[in-house]
C-alpha cells in the first residue's frame, strides 16, 4: 500500500494556485509577475471567486488583483468583488468601535478580558482593519469571571443568544457562549476553552493573562495576547480545523511577517508545557509552505526533521488541492489529533480513548494516516478487553479509570 504520509508534493488546483499567491498583504515583483501569467491562463473565474469567498481571504484578493492586474480581470466581478469588501469593511468598522466600547466597560467594573482574533488580529497582523474578514467579537475571560462578564454584557443591551457545548457544532470554539446585542449586528463570544471532539485546549491560563500586553487599537489601547501567545493560539485553532480556511493560515504567516523578531524560545518552551508544540509546528510548516511565512534557521531546521508535519501540510488546506481525496479534511481530526500529539505516550493514551470511543478512525483510518495497522490492531486488542470490563467492573471503578485516562491524553 502507498505510503501518505510521506512529503511528495501534493498538487494544488489552478484557481487555488491563483487564490495562494494573493493572500497577503505584501507582493514581491516575482510573484506579482507570476500572478499576471496565472490570470493569463484558462481559469474558472465563478470557483475562483467562490473559493475566495469561501476561505474568508476576499479583501486581500481584491487588494492584491486591483493593484497587480485589474485589466486581467472580468470587469465585472472585480467591481462586485469591491462592493462586496467595502460593505465588509463597514462592518469591521462599527465592530471596532463596539469593541473599544466592550472594553471600555470591562475595565471600568474590573473584569478582565483580552479580545482575541477578529478586529485586534486584523490590525495587529495584517496592519489594516479591512483587510481580514470577521463578524463577531472574541473575548477570552477566565471561567470564574463568566457571570461578571455576562453582567457587563447585559447593561450594554447584550441578550444571551445561546450556551454553546463544547462538540456542537462543526465551528465552534465552545464551550463559549454567545451575546447579540439588540437590534444591531453586534455578537459577542465569551471563550474559556477551545475544544471539539476529541479535542480541548485553555484559554483562560494564568499566562494569558500575567504575559498580556497593551496593543494599539482605534487610536485607544486595549489589552492582547504577546505576539508568542496569540502565534500558539492561532496554530491551535487551525489544527483543530485541519486548517480548513486559507485566512487562518494567513493569520500565522502575516503576524509572523509583523513581529520577525519573535521570542522562539518562549513560543517552543510554552507549547511544549501545554502539549501542543506539534499542532504550533504544523501551522508554521502550513504558513511557511503556501505564503512564505518568514521562520529563522533553528525553526526551519526544526521542522525539516518533522516529516510526517512536513507530510500532512502539503494536504491541507483540503479544498485547495487538485484531488480532494488526498486532503486531510476536519471529519478525519480524531486522526490529525492523534498524529500530532507530541509523545508517544500521549498519542496511544489518545488512542486508548479512540478505541473506547469506538471511533471509526479504529476501524476505517483515512489513506494518510500513518498508523493505520497500529491503531486498528490496538483497538482489536482493547475494545473486546474493554466490553469485558464494562460486565465485570462497578460503574464506580470503570469511572474511576475513564476519568484518568482523558486526564492524561
Amino acid at each position: 500500500m502507498t505510503d501518505y504520509s510521506c512529503t511528495r508534493q501534493v498538487p494544488l488546483g489552478l484557481e487555488a494556485e491563483l487564490l495562494i499567491g494573493c493572500a497577503r498583504t505584501g507582493i514581491a515583483e516575482d510573484l506579482m509577475a507570476q500572478i499576471r501569467r496565472k490570470l493569463e491562463g484558462p481559469l474558472d473565474w465563478t470557483n475562483f471567486f467562490q473559493m475566495a469567498e469561501y476561505h474568508g481571504v476576499e479583501p486581500l484578493v481584491y487588494a492584491n488583483l486591483s493593484k497587480v492586474a485589474p485589466d486581467l480581470v472580468p470587469a465585472e466581478a472585480l467591481i462586485r468583488l469591491r462592493k462586496k469588501v467595502q460593505v465588509g469593511g463597514l462592518l469591521n468598522r462599527m465592530l471596532a468601535q463596539e469593541l473599544v466600547k466592550l472594553c471600555d466597560e470591562f475595565a471600568v467594573r474590573g473584569v478582565s478580558v483580552i479580545p482575541i482574533k477578529g478586529a485586534t488580529l486584523a490590525t495587529v497582523a495584517y496592519g489594516d482593519l479591512g483587510l481580514r474578514d470577521f463578524t463577531d467579537l472574541d473575548l477570552l475571560v477566565p471561567e470564574f469571571s463568566v457571570v461578571e462578564a455576562q453582567a457587563v454584557l447585559s447593561t450594554l443591551g447584550y441578550e444571551p443568544r445561546s450556551v454553546v457545548a463544547a462538540q456542537s457544532e462543526k465551528h465552534d470554539d465552545g464551550p463559549h457562549q454567545v451575546f447579540v446585542k439588540r437590534h444591531t449586528l453586534c455578537r459577542v463570544d465569551l471563550q474559556w476553552v477551545m475544544a471539539h471532539p476529541h479535542f480541548a485546549f485553555r484559554l483562560d491560563r494564568p499566562e494569558f493573562w500575567g504575559r498580556r500586553v497593551s496593543i494599539a487599537f482605534e487610536n485607544r489601547m486595549v489589552p492582547g495576547l504577546t505576539p508568542e501567545d496569540l502565534l500558539i493560539v492561532l496554530c491551535v485553532h487551525g489544527s483543530k480545523h485541519a486548517w480548513e480556511h486559507l485566512k487562518w493560515v494567513c493569520d500565522v504567516a502575516e503576524l509572523l511577517r509583523r513581529y520577525p523578531n519573535m521570542d522562539w524560545t518562549s513560543v517552543m518552551s510554552s507549547s511544549s508545557a501545554w502539549g501542543c508544540q506539534r499542532l504550533v509546528m504544523m501551522g508554521l510548516s502550513i504558513a511557511h509552505r503556501l505564503l512564505d511565512a518568514p521562520l529563522p534557521d533553528e525553526v526551519l531546521a526544526r521542522l525539516e526533521g518533522e516529516i510526517e508535519i512536513e507530510g500532512l501540510s502539503q494536504r491541507m488546506p483540503a479544498t485547495l488541492l487538485r484531488d480532494g481525496r488526498e486532503g486531510v479534511w476536519e471529519e478525519q481530526s480524531a486522526a490529525l489529533y492523534f498524529s500530532l500529539k507530541d509523545s508517544w505516550w500521549e498519542r496511544w493514551c489518545f488512542g486508548l480513548r479512540l478505541c473506547r470511543l469506538q471511533s471509526p478512525v479504529t476501524v476505517t483510518p483515512p489513506i494518510w494516516f500513518r498508523w493505520r495497522k497500529s491503531l486498528i490492531r490496538f483497538a482489536r486488542l482493547v475494545q473486546p478487553l474493554h466490553r469485558m470490563m464494562k460486565r465485570v467492573l462497578s460503574p464506580g471503578i470503570r469511572g474511576s479509570i475513564n476519568r484518568w485516562v482523558p486526564h492524561r491524553a
